[in-house]
């Protein structure tokens, strides 16, 4: 059952799978101690799914709390020392305690989702079952990412900061399955602010900072992640490590400047009058509740140009119904998410935009 989650032949890729070892993290002082200022100023409460997810962290909230710096900079350099990342990471203490299938087929399905990449941006022919042979050729990792590296015109950072990410290897590290879908989202937003000289995006719910991290390649630098504190950290921790402290902006800081990643409070976006010209979900606003949605959704009606939302429709909140039961949308694009089966990509124009 679980081949379904691939989108062609897993013997028709070669993988080699491996994990990231210990970067020995150095120099890290000044950004742990931003990261746990910001996170114990912070009191917001997690919804729907999340307010179960967030039981596991209760650990790290007890180290943060009590300024427990030996055990926050173990969970920080070596994040799989707890589940910090659990929810929208594999590298988590108790999935490397479980081994679920879908980590075991990590590093395939990380090839699988970059080769996906490649069909979506029309960097290498589309997979066709129709036209299979016996014995398939066999897809390797660096050719793919030189075809999607040619297409853009630049290089991918491909960064392993964390210890134990698991995935298809490379000549510059590990590929993970997150990665590929990363460079997709930041590939899309870069399309929908396509001319326009200082794109303001906000995603809402960040996982680990990946798609903000690859904005930041495509030239996307006023970039903003709205999420709870756990999340948070865990993306100033990530983006702290690959882009530097002087790119992120965390929430508490004052003079956060527009060419900052800034990760902040579901606050700054809720109850703000700033405006976007995108708004990105992915994976997310369907978990956490249809009170939480809703309101989240206002806040999009009123504040962005566009709204992309890259979910499944498994859970009881649906993001195509909170759009057929409101009105001012002048423009409503669906279509299959190309990276994930069972996710739908939807792309909403507010009128007046």
């Amino acid at each position: 059952m679980f081949l379904y989650r691939y989108h062609r032949r897993p013997d028709s890729m070669e993988v080699v799978a491996a994990s990231s070892p210990s970067t020995g993290a150095q120099g890290d002082a000044q950004l742990i101690d931003r990261l746990v200022t910001s996170y114990r100023q912070r009191a917001e409460t997690p919804t729907g799914l999340w307010a179960e997810i967030v039981e596991r962290h209760a650990d790290i909230h007890t180290a943060l709390m009590a300024d427990d710096r030996a055990r926050v900079r173990e969970i920080l350099r070596n994040p799989a020392t707890s589940d910090l990342m659990y929810g929208f990471e594999s590298n988590a203490r108790s999935l490397h305690h479980s081994r679920r299938l879908e980590d075991i087929h990590e590093p395939a399905l990380a090839l699988d989702a970059l080769i996906c990449l490649a069909e979506a941006i029309a960097a290498r022919p589309m997979d066709n079952p129709e036209s299979y042979m016996w014995r398939p050729v066999r897809s390797r990792i660096e050719q793919v990412l030189s075809q999607v590296e040619t297409s853009f015109g630049f290089p991918l950072l491909l960064p392993n900061p964390i210890p134990r990410e698991r995935g298809s290897v490379c000549s510059r590290g590990i590929v993970s399955y997150r990665v590929p879908q990363a460079i997709y989202q930041a590939w899309r937003i870069s399309q929908l602010v396509s001319g326009i000289a200082h794109p303001r995006v906000l995603e809402i719910g960040g996982g680990l900072g990946r798609t903000a991290l690859y904005a930041w390649q495509f030239g996307i630098t006023d970039y903003t992640i709205i999420d709870i504190p756990i999340s948070s950290l865990a993306q100033g921790n990530f983006l702290g490590r690959v882009l530097g402290e002087d790119a992120i902006s965390l929430s508490g800081e004052d003079g956060a400047s527009p060419a900052k990643i800034k990760l902040l409070a579901p606050s700054s976006f809720l109850d703000q009058p700033d405006r976007y010209h995108v708004v990105l979900n992915a994976d997310s606003i369907t978990e956490i509740g249809a009170a939480a949605a809703q309101q989240y959704w206002s806040a999009i009606q009123a504040k962005a140009d566009v709204f992309l939302s890259i979910n499944h429709e498994a859970n009881p909140v649906v993001v195509a119904q909170l759009i057929k039961d409101t009105k001012g949308i002048a423009q409503y694009s669906r279509w299959p998410y190309w990276m994930r089966r069972g996710y739908v990509e939807e792309e909403c124009r507010f009128a007046g935009c």
